[in-house]
């Protein structure tokens, strides 16, 4: 059993992130980051303006990719970040944007 597989100990939260978010990169960015450090989930422009990003992995991984959200890339102006909760998914296996 690789280190990933364990998902007992995984978190899962959903982040809604307002300001300049849209047509700056961040879906792409945040598909790096997320990547990087192993976290599964999605992130989606949403009609409002505000683009979601959902992210499950171990507590500490998710923990710095909430740190990222809150600067975004270097095009972003990250306003607010508002975090929820959520019930972890066992069948996710990727991180990925939604078009």
């Amino acid at each position: 059993m690789s280190y990933y597989d364990d998902k007992s100990k995984f978190i899962r939260v959903r982040a809604l992130i307002a300001g300049r978010v849209q047509h700056v990169g961040y879906r792409y960015w945040a598909c790096e980051q997320a990547e990087r450090l192993g976290l599964t989930g999605t992130v989606e422009n949403l009609p409002d303006g505000r683009v979601e990003v959902v992210i499950q992995g171990m507590p500490e991984m998710v923990g710095e990719m909430k740190e990222k959200l809150r600067r975004g890339p270097s095009m972003a102006i990250v306003r607010q970040v508002i975090f929820y909760r959520e019930r972890v998914k066992d069948d996710e296996t990727n991180f990925g944007a939604v078009y």
